[in-house]
């Protein structure tokens, strides 16, 4: 990957790719990676999007035991179905919370035009920073991924949501996180007053170029609205 820079901030992994043009930035996309990848993961997507579009790619605190990283455990209960460490998903979004933050002091994010970006688990960790600071962010990208138990919990001022630009989209073949909890997003958001568009597609735990291309369509809508 050319036009990449690894950063370390307050212990954090941080993978940046510069706007082309500093000064006619357009905006930062934050991305956050799914379970056992990291940062590298999703930054492949980088020469994709628009050159001016700030890139930054967190990588997630806890690891995994075949390599990666993560950003909670995930343990299975007697039945076989998955439970989410939610107080490890709660902390994480925090920690997240507060990186943006420091790293806008700091100058390395130049604006407050920031474009929310996850994948699997980290599509969790990205609508739990959604609902926890709406204002920190001016759009959300959701991909592959699935709630949180209790996340009704966080809707206290829905307000703070009106016409937030939510982009989801699942494969109806994915076997890591079924179609069933895709859409259990698309029912939470699409109650919100939130400016919402999702997709189904015919592929796996994957972003299909398909997906790749609505993502473009979608990004180029918000872009020109920040």
């Amino acid at each position: 990957m050319t036009n990449i820079q690894q950063l370390n901030i307050n212990g954090r992994k941080i993978l940046q790719r510069s706007a082309a043009e500093s000064s006619n930035s357009k905006g930062t996309l934050v991305i956050l990676h799914g379970y056992g990848a990291d940062e590298y993961d999703l930054m492949g997507l980088a020469p994709y999007f628009d050159p001016n579009l700030h890139i930054l790619s967190i990588r997630g605190p806890g690891t995994v035991m075949y390599g990666g990283a993560s950003w909670f455990d995930i343990d299975m209960n007697a039945d076989g179905s998955l439970r989410f460490n939610i107080e490890q998903a709660l902390e994480s979004a925090d920690g997240v919370i507060q990186l943006v933050k420091d790293l806008q002091e700091q100058g390395i994010i130049p604006d407050h035009k920031i474009i929310l970006a996850g994948f699997s688990q980290g599509a969790t960790i990205s609508q739990l920073i959604t609902l926890k600071q709406p204002e920190l962010i001016k759009a959300l990208l959701v991909m592959s991924g699935r709630l949180t138990d209790q996340v009704e919990q966080l809707l206290e001022n829905i307000s703070s949501l009106s016409g937030l630009p939510v982009f989801a989209g699942h494969g109806i073949h994915d076997n890591v996180i079924p179609i069933v909890f895709g859409r259990e997003i698309v029912t939470f958001w699409e109650k919100l007053p939130v400016e919402f568009e999702h997709h189904e597609y015919p592929m796996g735990h994957e972003i299909s170029q398909t997906e790749l291309e609505h993502i473009q369509g979608w990004l180029e809508s918000v872009l020109s609205g920040v």
